[in-house]
């Protein structure tokens, strides 16, 4: 009876198994170095593991707020605001404006990571981050698949980056979901004294429709 037991839950068990060793991977991510100056870890900071996947996704259950990168306070339970600004809707492959930003932040020092993600099987990243131009406070990181601070840019208090929506032939399942985390530090090399902020915004991605009147013309030309 008891290996029969241990049989039919053998999917739970490994599945058991998998959340713990994702958990001790993604910490020692975390916890290689309290201060992540020069950009955030794929595995922390808004981008934690997808449930009991090894892929890198968003969002995820772990975080640098509860990972042990920034783990004093509860995420949002500061006084700042993290701002995260995108379009409602663009056409495939189109490259739009994305920014982030702090508001009513007493901090000196701040980081941000930002990911986005369409409605397939519940998180699958979708477009590609670029930096603009030669933009030293930014950069990206797994392909353009996360865009994050770089040491430069955490003297500072707001990011611009830009991201190209998929392909035509890409299949979105809209809408698509901007997940943004961000850190209000105080630079003291520690894991205390810092706080955790998140933001999300959806865009649609989808071609525009083409007006019977435009048809009409076209078919006469």
């Amino acid at each position: 009876m008891r290996n029969g037991l241990f049989l039919g839950q053998g999917g739970k068990y490994k599945k058991f198994c998998i959340l713990i060793l994702s958990l001790v991977v993604s910490g020692m991510f975390c916890n290689a170095s309290n201060a992540h100056s020069d950009g955030a870890p794929l595995a922390c900071l808004g981008s934690g593991f997808d449930r009991y996947s090894f892929r890198f996704a968003a969002p995820g259950t772990f975080t640098c707020g509860n990972l042990g990168c920034h783990y004093q306070y509860p995420v949002n339970s500061g006084k700042g605001k993290l701002m995260l600004f995108v379009v409602d809707k663009c056409e495939p492959n189109e490259i739009v404006d994305i920014l982030v930003s702090f508001k009513q932040t007493t901090k000196e020092f701040h980081g941000f990571q930002v990911t986005a993600h369409d409605n397939y099987y519940g998180n699958r990243l979708v477009g590609t981050f670029i930096n603009v131009g030669n933009d030293e406070d930014t950069q990206v990181e797994a392909g353009g698949r996360f865009a994050t601070h770089t040491k430069k840019g955490t003297n500072q208090k707001f990011w611009h980056v830009k991201w190209q929506a998929p392909p035509e032939d890409f299949l979105v399942a809209n809408p698509v979901r901007f997940y943004a985390m961000g850190v209000e530090a105080n630079n003291d090399g520690t894991a205390m004294g810092d706080y955790i902020y998140k933001a999300t915004r959806l865009i649609t991605v989808t071609r525009k429709k083409v007006k019977k009147e435009q048809v009409r013309i076209m078919k006469k030309e």
